[in-house]
């Protein structure tokens, strides 16, 4: 008989399980099984992705183009999962993409397919000719608070301002038009290439630019050069260079400098080393500010003459230059029969009341036998002043001169027995005769090769021949290649007007109303 007691000792396990032992081991996995799913929740968010870093997504993605419809599209195509379920480190995964010298564009959207190519395929086409791919922009690696120029922007737009501020991946730039926020992959870098007179050249970034001066950023440091010293520059646009319209749009001076408006000296000699070649006369310039010119008409006639100018006063800025010079005609063996005849008018025929120049008397038998010829020179001061136009686009001068001549000291004389000089002329005296040559003149640059020329005068000696009377002077009568045929209507105050052309740096050809109707000019540099 087996003892209760050996029964309970002897007995399974399960035998043990009471009810309440039961119930406590249930709650206790229940409690276990809610703290896995609660880790699980919370270990899930936080590494969900910030919304910093969607706020940044969307803005880097706008600069790129993208609308919030191709930013959807392109996150669920690329990550399998919409904007908002990132994690966080996909997020930084595709910031750095779109801040990557190769971000990420929109994604074309699917071509439609018509029904019938769905059931009957379209017939085989030759393939089309490969085309080129568009050239890629450079987007500018520089941009400060302060540069103040023209800003050209993709898609063909230009800005011109000051950037004031830098925000994040915008830079907001000050116009006119008003405040502009623009992205900063979306300004073109702007680079140029400058030869100044000296023959420096610089290479670089335009920092900034005025009507004055433009600053490039050399591999050196920054250069500030100013514009008056420039002789040539090339401008270039995310890569490609300026079209040549724009360049003539924009241009800041002339092509043709003028040394001279029509027969009257400015007060700007030629650069230095440059000689010049022109239907009348040649010269060359020793310098900036000292130049000498020769008739060559007169010198192979005999007569030798030299024509030194110097600027004595210069002034002058990136936008304006004042100069003041004096020049000085010499000639060796003028005819006194020529200097006579720009004064003719002046010389009474006693027997008619009329002047010589009315009456058709030829001048040489108007001096005496001894008159032939004499050391003859002429003496002027100019004041000139140029100055940029208000727009930018070329240039505008003015220039003020007046001249005298030797015969204020040494007046020809005449056969008194048959000719007299009108003392009724304030300018005319018993004893002497007051020549002078004061003139107005205006030069402003139309295009960067086309200029308008201006001049008003008032000349004692001056006066109007016909275009068909200039030729037969030049080239058939008396010496060729010379000016010096008497008649004409003399007119003391007159003016004229013209346009001259630069075919390049040398060739200048230019057309005007009075005497010498033609302009011819070549010039040559750094000789």
């Amino acid at each position: 008989m087996t003892h209760r007691s050996d029964i309970r000792r002897h007995s399974s396990p399960a035998s043990n399980l009471h009810p309440k032992g039961i119930a406590m081991k249930s709650r206790i996995h229940r409690v276990i099984a809610a703290g896995l799913v609660m880790t699980a929740f919370t270990f899930a968010q936080q590494n969900q992705i910030l919304p910093s870093q969607i706020n940044a997504i969307k803005s880097l993605a706008v600069t790129q183009g993208f609308t919030e419809k191709e930013l959807d599209a392109y996150v669920l195509q690329t990550r399998g999962t919409s904007l908002g379920r990132l994690t966080r480190q996909q997020g930084a995964a595709l910031i750095q993409s779109f801040q990557s010298s190769s971000p990420p564009s929109p994604l074309p959207p699917p071509k439609p397919v018509s029904a019938r190519r769905l059931f009957r395929p379209a017939a085989p086409k030759a393939s089309p000719p490969p085309q080129a791919e568009p050239e890629e922009l450079i987007i500018a690696t520089i941009l400060e608070v302060g540069m103040s120029k023209r800003f050209h922007l993709i898609g063909g737009n230009i800005v011109e301002g000051t950037i004031v501020s830098l925000e994040g991946d915008f830079c907001n730039i000050e116009t006119i038009d008003g405040m502009l926020r623009v992205p900063r992959r979306a300004v073109l870098e702007e680079t140029a290439e400058i030869t100044k007179r000296n023959d420096t050249r610089y290479v670089g970034p335009v920092l900034k630019e005025t009507l004055e001066e433009i600053v490039l950023r050399s591999g050196y440091g920054d250069v500030v050069i100013s514009k008056k010293d420039i002789k040539k520059m090339d401008r270039y646009h995310g890569g490609k260079r300026a079209p040549e319209a724009e360049v003539k749009r924009s241009f800041y001076g002339g092509e043709a400098v003028l040394t001279d408006v029509f027969s009257d000296p400015t007060a700007f000699p030629l650069p230095a080393n440059t000689l010049y070649l022109s239907g009348l006369s040649f010269g060359y310039s020793f310098t900036d500010r000292f130049m000498i010119r020769s008739s060559f008409g007169e010198d192979f006639k005999g007569d030798m003459n030299l024509h030194p100018i110097f600027q004595f006063y210069h002034r002058g800025t990136g936008t304006s230059e004042v100069a003041a010079a004096i020049g000085f005609h010499m000639f060796n063996n003028h005819p006194i029969a020529a200097s006579l005849a720009k004064y003719s008018a002046y010389v009474i025929v006693d027997s008619s009341g009329k002047s010589v120049n009315a009456v058709g008397v030829p001048i040489k038998s108007v001096l005496r036998e001894d008159q032939t010829s004499h050391f003859f020179w002429r003496l002027y001061m100019v004041l000139s002043s140029r100055r940029s136009l208000a727009s930018g686009r070329g240039k505008m001068g003015w220039h003020l001169g007046i001249q005298t001549n030797s015969l204020i000291l040494d007046r020809p004389q005449i056969d008194e027995n048959f000719y007299s000089w009108d003392t009724s002329k304030p300018w005319i005296t018993d004893k002497l005769i007051i020549p002078f040559r004061a003139w107005a003149a205006f030069e402003y640059d139309l295009s960067k090769r086309l200029k308008l020329q201006m001049n008003v005068w008032a000349d004692n000696g001056h006066r109007f021949r016909t275009i068909a009377t200039v030729i037969d002077d030049y080239f058939l009568d008396g010496p060729l290649l010379v000016l010096d045929q008497v008649g004409g209507d003399f007119r003391p105050v007159d003016f004229d007007f013209g346009l001259l052309y630069a075919f390049g740096e040398t060739l200048r050809v230019g057309i005007h109303f009075q005497e010498p109707y033609l302009l011819l000019y070549w010039e040559f540099y750094n000789l």
